[in-house]
């Protein structure tokens, strides 16, 4: 049985239809027109390279190496600053944005298919391994082979923790979702910037981490993504 999370509203687990529906978009009215120049790929080159070759990528050919994973949250989530707050924990100020610089979603990752999960700490910018975790790790890499096959890659999960924002918002589900994908996009960004694969999942690892890692009841899962080497080497 789920655990209940005060402060949280499942969502639901989204997977693809067995059949697509037909959708016909909104017709926007429309006015008066105002191109924008296209300088942006000038004045910020290198940024603009990145961004060009972005996709979400499902051929790996090895899991992430420490190296990878290191440059990686160095680059997308590692606390830059932390203060003081009266919630009980610190703010922190990491490469992304967070609502009210509560940085609520936690990533744990499986470098391999069969090992444990470790824990990104961002603060001292380590990995922790969570002991005795393995075969929750792998029963959620299983639920992931169900839509993509994952294969070589590391598997990354996006842990949420409510119970931080709803310290401070009222309703904070919504802010909790949208941090997620904040941080979803900067990984994204950071992967495709050191030539690594990544590729976001449809389905968020919930219940089973509510279930499996959780026994205060007091985690839900937001997202699953891919991470792996595209060249040997």
């Amino acid at each position: 049985m789920t655990r209940s999370v005060p402060h949280w509203r499942d969502l639901g687990d989204p997977r693809p239809k067995r059949a697509m529906d037909r959708y016909t978009p909104v017709a926007w009215p429309q006015g008066d027109c105002r191109p924008l120049d296209t300088t942006g790929a000038y004045l910020a080159p290198h940024l603009a390279a990145i961004l060009a070759t972005r996709r979400s990528r499902r051929d790996f050919v090895a899991p992430a190496t420490k190296g990878d994973l290191s440059a990686l949250f160095d680059l997308s989530a590692r606390t830059q600053e932390a203060r003081i707050s009266d919630l009980g924990f610190d703010l922190e100020f990491r490469r992304h944005p967070a609502s009210g610089a509560i940085h609520s979603i936690h990533c744990l990752v499986q470098e391999r298919r069969g090992e444990e999960w470790n824990r990104y700490d961002a603060k001292r910018h380590e990995l922790v391994t969570l002991r005795g975790s393995s075969d929750a790790a792998q029963a959620i890499r299983l639920a992931a082979d169900e839509v993509v096959p994952t294969g070589n890659a590391s598997l990354i999960a996006f842990i949420a923790e409510p119970g931080k924002t709803a310290a401070k918002y009222d309703c904070p589900e919504s802010l909790i979702w949208r941090d997620a994908g904040v941080m979803l996009g900067y990984i994204s960004i950071a992967a495709e910037a050191l030539g690594l694969g990544f590729c976001p999942l449809g389905i968020t690892g919930d219940p089973m981490i509510a279930n499996t890692l959780d026994q205060q009841g007091r985690l839900r899962g937001v997202g699953l993504a891919l991470l792996g080497r595209l060249h040997l080497g």
